[in-house]
């Protein structure tokens, strides 16, 4: 398909290589010399063509402290939706669905998963009797796109669990398992009815909630164990180099280890431990090793010697779980990454409808086939930065000399 380039405050369209699926995605950017920024804008359309959605991004960020910062949006509708809905309306919901349990296990009317509207608007006529200020780019769509747009704002509660996915040990092609966000765009008389699949505009969304800064003080731990028979004791440290990674940095485990008992310590081993809670079920707790290193075979730490070693582990989603593996979820995407922590306020609150992750490096000094092993445990965060989002001032719109040419070519 061929790009459409308008500049001097117009449009410049950028259209996405062909796709087997209906409708397609377009990537717009408007551009303004007095304002110096670039806006990206999302664009779907209903599969009859009636319904155009536009919005900013699709990631609902939760600050600290729980403030949501909204997606701003336009909906653009065709004159002759009027027509075929009577009265017309136009309403926006946020459906949250989590779903734990396989779709190719649903049988008999049986449904492995619940639903959660977390948002409701209606778009036209509005409903408001406040309407919130708009944003410069939807003052910019809607000068664009005419008096058949409408402004749009989405936003969910601050205690909206975090989307995750769960990706089970066996091989599954269905509906995604964990936590996901949809945006329903559609026409009807009241917002409780089915709408028709035709009419409808569904985006994925995604909700990430910005993780607290990183402590000063990096996870340290230390343990000393004494033997029966034996004067001496084996000590084991263990620190890590921070506490928060990105989810593709390598953790540095810093261990030491003073053999001063008449025990032999045949190896040292590290792993790295992914704690999954589903909160809606008692049992629902699983445990992942996304990462292992260990001490070379043959190289045994005899009684009275040290041993002292920085392991180098970089989680993976590469290795064997026995349940399913928590990664992130929301948009789909061809890398498949590692889910972030939960924050601390949401594994406290235990929402029925969220899915908690943590992590730890375990490090264990194994003795032999008599003594158990001594075990340390670091608990530590894969972060992501969720995008930074400016803060938007209304600002007046670019005088413009001509708009002879179309906005949206066809």
């Amino acid at each position: 398909m061929p790009a459409y380039n308008y500049y001097h405050g117009q449009w410049q369209f950028i259209v996405s290589p062909p796709s087997f699926f209906y409708p397609f995605y377009i990537h717009c950017r408007l551009f303004n010399s007095s304002l110096s920024r670039c806006h990206r804008v999302l664009k779907k359309q209903s599969p009859n063509g009636l319904l155009t959605v536009y919005l900013s991004r699709r990631d609902l960020v939760v600050e600290e402290g729980g403030v949501v910062r909204p997606i701003d949006g336009v909906v653009l509708t065709d004159p002759d939706l009027s027509a075929q809905h009577e009265p017309f309306k136009i309403f926006a919901l946020v459906v949250l669905t989590f779903r734990y349990g396989r779709e190719d296990e649903e049988v008999m009317g049986l449904k492995f998963y619940t639903e959660a509207i977390l948002h409701y608007e209606q778009v036209y006529p509005s409903s408001s009797k406040s309407p919130r200020p708009l944003t410069a780019l939807q003052q910019h769509l809607l000068k664009k796109l005419g008096p058949d747009a409408h402004p749009l704002t989405v936003s969910v509660s601050g205690h909206a669990p975090h989307s995750v996915g769960l990706k089970p040990a066996r091989a599954y092609g269905g509906s995604p398992l964990g936590v996901t966000y949809d945006l329903k765009v559609f026409p009807g008389n009241r917002a409780d009815e089915k709408p028709s699949k035709r009419s409808l505009v569904r985006l994925s969304l995604r909700c990430t909630h910005r993780s607290p800064a990183p402590f000063p003080n990096p996870p340290a731990a230390a343990l000393s164990r004494a033997f029966v028979f034996s004067s001496g004791k084996l000590r084991l440290e263990a620190r890590l180099d921070r506490e928060a990674y990105r989810f593709d940095e390598t953790l540095q485990i810093h261990v030491s280890l003073d053999n001063s008992s008449n025990r032999t310590v045949h190896r040292v081993r590290v792993t790295l431990v992914q704690y999954v809670n589903v909160c809606m079920f008692t049992n629902g707790r699983f445990k992942n090793i996304v990462g292992l290193s260990e001490t070379e075979p043959g190289h045994p730490v005899r009684p009275g010697s040290c041993l002292s070693r920085v392991f180098h582990v970089k989680p993976t989603v590469h290795m064997r779980y026995p349940v399913a593996l928590a990664i992130e979820g929301g948009l789909s995407s061809s890398t498949v990454k590692l889910s972030p922590s939960t924050i601390p306020a949401l594994a406290s609150e235990r929402n029925p409808y969220g899915v908690t992750v943590c992590y730890e490096a375990k490090v264990k000094a194994f003795l032999g086939v008599v003594d158990r092993p001594v075990c340390l445990r670091l608990p530590f965060r894969i972060i992501e930065d969720p995008p930074v989002i400016e803060e938007e001032e209304p600002v007046p719109l670019a005088e413009e000399e001509e708009e002879k040419e179309s906005i949206f070519p066809t």
